[in-house]
Formats: structure tokens, sequence, C-alpha cells
């Protein structure tokens, strides 16, 4: 009897592991405050990664699909039956995840008889300003983390890394999207390499053009690129073509 607390203590260290494990190899998501909004920036292979949720709202997420799709229905449901019962202008991200998400997402990663969420995942909300936008992360545990102007999530924390690393601190900066957009993508190749061939020197600089041009069209040829603004005057989810990219990169 005595040793029961121990056993659970044990066999969540053992649901996280398996966790981090099934997301290990998920394709990063980066989502950005620029002047016309909130940019979103992943690839997929098969099914998308980023969904709108409400009028300023909307997610980005890695995991098992099924999951995704659970969790994406509850915080739709959820986010109309606020806006319908009270007022649109109460369905706030804040209220979403702390009320609604981060608690169903605890329970069932600690709830150790039952089969747990695979899915860590992004939300971001526009306000008026870059200054009001709110970039937020949810993990599989229900653990909520908030951040400014860039907000991550990456199957490892190794990948994490290189992507901050690679943009930097870009607080108080103000970019426009099409600024953005070549960084993001030299951040999400950056990261998604354990040991990048992208004919850098030590530093980080560019030397070799050609071997980093070869990995970003391998890249395009082999997943569909999945970039959204969530736009500030809209409110709306809006695809953003990275057709430009693609012309812009060295023969």
């Amino acid at each position: 009897m005595f040793d029961e607390p121990y056993r659970w203590v044990e066999a969540v260290s053992q649901r996280r592991e398996y966790i981090e494990e099934q997301l290990h190899r998920s394709s990063p998501v980066i989502a950005a405050s620029v002047k016309e909004g909130i940019v979103c920036f992943t690839f997929y292979k098969r099914i998308p990664k980023v969904y709108e949720i409400y009028d300023g709202i909307a997610m980005g997420a890695i995991g098992h699909p099924a999951d995704i799709e659970s969790l994406r229905m509850m915080l739709l449901n959820a986010a109309h039956m606020e806006g319908f019962q009270r007022s649109p202008k109460d369905v706030t991200l804040n209220r979403l995840l702390l009320f609604s998400l981060s608690p169903r997402l605890k329970n069932a990663f600690e709830e150790v008889g039952a089969s747990p969420m695979l899915v860590r995942s992004l939300f971001f909300e526009t306000g008026k300003t870059m200054d009001a936008d709110r970039l937020m992360t949810v993990d599989f545990d229900g653990n909520i983390e908030e951040g400014s102007c860039v907000q991550i999530i990456a199957g490892s924390s190794a990948v994490k890394d290189r992507i901050q690393e690679r943009l930097g601190v870009r607080k108080g900066q103000i970019s426009t999207l099409n600024d953005i957009l070549p960084d993001l993508l030299d951040a999400y190749v950056y990261g998604i390499h354990e040991n990048p061939d992208l004919g850098l020197d030590p530093e980080g600089n560019l030397i070799e053009p050609s071997k980093k041009t070869q990995t970003i069209r391998r890249l395009f040829e082999e997943n569909a690129p999945n970039a959204c603004l969530l736009d500030r005057q809209k409110g709306s989810l809006l695809p953003v073509s990275l057709s430009s990219l693609i012309k812009e990169l060295p023969e």
C-alpha cells in the first residue's frame, strides 16, 4: 500500500519518455509576430498542422492526427459556446487554454490507466499591435508557456534550441511578412538538421550557397509547406505562398 505513490510516479515518468519518443521526429512549427499579424510556418507530409479556432485565434500542433483533431474540435466547441453564451469579446486565448485545454491534457497525462494525448501545441492570438499579440505553447502534460514575438514547438528541445539560436532575439523588432519568411525558412532548415551540411562556417555564415540550396529544394520536393497569416485586421487565418522563396534560390 505504501509504495503505490512511487509506482504512480514511475508510471508517469515512463509515460513522459514514451510521449517524447513518439513526438521526436515531428516537424517543428514556428509562430512569429509581424506587422500584418502573426505568421505560422511549418512543413508537413500528409496532414496540415495549422488551424483556425476563432476570430483572431489559431493553433499549430504536432503529434498524433487523431489527438490533434480531438483537441481542435474541443476548442472549437468551447470557443463558440463561450461566444454564444457570453460575448465574442469574451472568447480569449487565455480562457480557452487555462479552463478548457490545460486541465484536459493534465488529466489525460496523469491518468496512467488510459491512453495519453500525443500532442504538443502552439496557440496565437492577435492584438491591436504586435506588443499585444499572445503566443503560447501547451505541452502534452498541460503545462503552458507564454513567449513574446516568437514561439516554437518541436519534437525535441535540441531542435527548438537550434531554431531559436538561428532566429536570434527578435523582441522589439518590427518585421513585415515578406521580410521574415526567409528567416523562418532558414531557421527551420537549420533546426531540423542535427549535423547540417548547409555550406556554413563554424560561426554560421553561409560560404557554400549550393549546399544550402540543394537542401531547401529537397525540403520542398518531399514536403508541403504550411504557412499561414493570422491577419491582424480581418482576424482570420490566410494561406501564405512560399513560391517566391523558391524563385529566389540560386540555380
